[in-house]
């Protein structure tokens, strides 16, 4: 099929007509957006992982009834295609979770620097409102009861 120029996304097209089903009902069944098949099916590269792509690739293809000796050599192409592109870089992950982390310590570090302040606040103003009573006297040993 390749050498006519057929493209999958043509055919999955074909069949799914033939199959009387809308892109809707293939997203629907295959839990993915319409875009996602749309994007199949005009042959352009789904802003997805190479592996999601194969899997949405192999489901939409399951349900329209295409062998998989018919789609293999497509999933072939496609994946070089993936490859040479490269679309994720994992090191931007990486940089996204060290920024949270530091996000998260700045937070926590001014969050206890307040709480500090709070406490010592707190306490100079109990000790304002402390009655000394060093200069009271005792009651004698004649006051007191004995029981």
């Amino acid at each position: 099929m390749m050498e006519n120029n057929i493209t999958l996304g043509k055919i999955l097209s074909d069949l799914r007509d033939n199959k009387g089903l809308t892109q809707k009902d293939i997203s629907a069944q295959i839990h993915v957006r319409t875009q996602v098949i749309s994007e199949i099916e005009n042959n352009q590269l789904v802003h997805a992982p190479y592996v999601l792509v194969k899997s949405y690739i192999q489901n939409y293809a399951k349900i329209v009834g295409l062998p998989s000796e018919e789609y293999q050599p497509y999933l072939e192409a496609l994946a070089k295609q993936y490859s040479a592109k490269q679309p994720f870089k994992l090191e931007s992950i990486d940089n996204k979770k060290s920024h949270s982390k530091k996000i998260i310590f700045i937070t926590l570090f001014i969050f206890i620097l307040l709480l500090g302040i709070g406490l010592y606040y707190a306490t100079c103003q109990n000790k304002n409102n402390y009655v000394e009573v060093s200069h009271y006297i005792s009651p004698g040993a004649s006051d007191r009861v004995n029981s």
